[in-house]
């Protein structure tokens, strides 16, 4: 993965120099003066010192009561939300991201540049902080469940702990739900009513409750970029060094793994799912769309009754100063990655006949997540290039998280995601 680094150095107001004098005539009064500062600078020593003092007592007193979060006591706390400001639009050269997102079209199938537009909880630059914490466990028992983590610990970040030569991993809300549910990020030249197609019916003459009772498959769940992985839990940085970034043909630590479950909650729900495993873009990164292009029109040949396909991936987001971005929410008091649909469309020239339809559903389904698990959706993407969605008669792209989150993270966003198919699903 190639990492953007670029610097913004802010250099500070050069001090100005007090003139040496020469004349004898004024020895004593400089003598005088510099007896005056050293009092002062006295002053302001021992008033500091005794502030530090206070502040260091106040906070054992409180955390020792056990009634605030010790992650919560930090310089950053007292400071306030002030410095955490909300921004629209990230045109600083240390803010700036780019989303490295793996689903470029098959003209030339490799990652794009895109400005990301966050306007949620952002760290403060000089004070990144994430508050870390130990590795989630691998199975849902009651005894290894984690303590819950408020809002404040998810977006904590210490830059201190990372270790020398390794990359930050930052963790940020993309989801942008104060922009509104009709809120799209938007490549193409068309200007869709997002309001309407909201608001619209989806359903049309299929009788979806006769196919799932009947047990006709109506999910089909493929992978075309099958090997995007993600970074280890609890992870805060990573080695650039280390080779192309978050792989693996590994498809119980992949995307793939992501793709399970979703499969598995909507047949345990009653929606007939396929999960396809085949590795895409194994072999060769390069024409993977074509492979999943033929492995979709397979499943659809042999089962017609599919409604939806969903072409799951995770995204890739890379500050303009190489720091890797974990897009991540608080779900029942644990991360859970943020999602995103990725909607494709014809204004690049290819057929898509129903690409708004298809941007209806991600409308839809952000205005569903969200409502129930807040900021865990990010705004659809409306691409110029279709990405296979002209095929069947409903299509999304869903990036489940980043290669900054990890792969439980990722996993809690498939159960909700999930959960809010199974309503939409009765409108198609």
């Amino acid at each position: 993965m190639k990492l953007f680094n670029q610097k913004n150095k802010k250099e500070l107001p050069q001090s100005k120099e007090i003139p040496k004098i020469s004349d004898g005539r004024y020895g004593y009064e400089t003598v005088r003066i510099d007896e005056i500062k050293i009092r002062r600078i006295k002053k302001i020593a021992s008033l500091y010192f005794l502030t530090a003092a206070m502040l260091v007592l106040t906070i054992i007193i409180i955390w020792s009561s056990g009634s605030v979060s010790p992650y919560a006591l930090s310089t950053r706390s007292f400071l306030g939300r002030g410095a955490q400001s909300i921004v629209r639009f990230l045109t600083d050269g240390d803010l700036l991201c780019f989303s490295l997102s793996d689903n470029s079209s098959e003209s030339d199938d490799k990652a794009t540049e895109n400005n990301v537009d966050n306007g949620g909880y952002l760290p403060n630059i000089k004070d990144d902080a994430l508050h870390t914490r130990p590795s989630s466990p691998s199975d849902d028992s009651e005894n290894n469940k984690l303590p819950p983590v408020t809002k404040e610990d998810l977006y904590f970040f210490d830059r201190n702990l990372v270790p020398n030569g390794e990359t930050a991993i930052i963790p940020m809300d993309l989801s942008l739900t104060s922009y509104g549910a009709e809120y799209i990020n938007n490549s193409t030249g068309y200007s869709p009513d997002t309001a309407k197609l909201l608001a619209a019916n989806l359903k049309d003459n299929i009788n979806i409750e006769y196919l799932a009772s009947s047990g006709a498959p109506i999910v089909l769940i493929v992978h075309t970029h099958a090997t995007e992985g993600y970074s280890a839990d609890g992870a805060i940085s990573y080695l650039e060094s280390g080779g192309e970034y978050a792989r693996s043909d590994d498809i119980k630590n992949n995307v793939v793994a992501v793709g399970k479950v979703l499969a598995d909650e909507l047949n345990k729900a009653g929606i007939s799912t396929i999960h396809s495993t085949v590795l895409h873009d194994a072999v060769q990164y390069k024409d993977s769309y074509a492979r999943s292009e033929e492995t979709i029109r397979q499943y659809l040949e042999k089962y017609p009754s599919i409604r939806l396909v969903i072409d799951l991936h995770r995204d890739a987001i890379v500050r303009s100063n190489g720091d890797l971005v974990r897009p991540v929410a608080l779900s029942d008091g644990e991360a859970a990655a943020q999602v995103m649909c990725v909607v494709g469309s014809d204004w690049g020239g290819q057929k898509c006949a129903n690409w708004q339809g298809n941007l209806a559903l991600a409308l839809k389904l952000r205005e569903t997540l969200n409502s129930k698990t807040e900021g865990i959706c990010r705004p659809p993407y409306l691409k110029s290039s279709t990405y296979n969605q002209e095929l069947s008669p409903y299509s999304l792209l869903l990036e489940m998280g980043a290669s900054g989150n990890s792969l439980e993270e990722a996993k809690r966003s498939a159960k909700l995601v999930a959960n809010a198919l199974l309503d939409l699903i009765k409108e198609i």
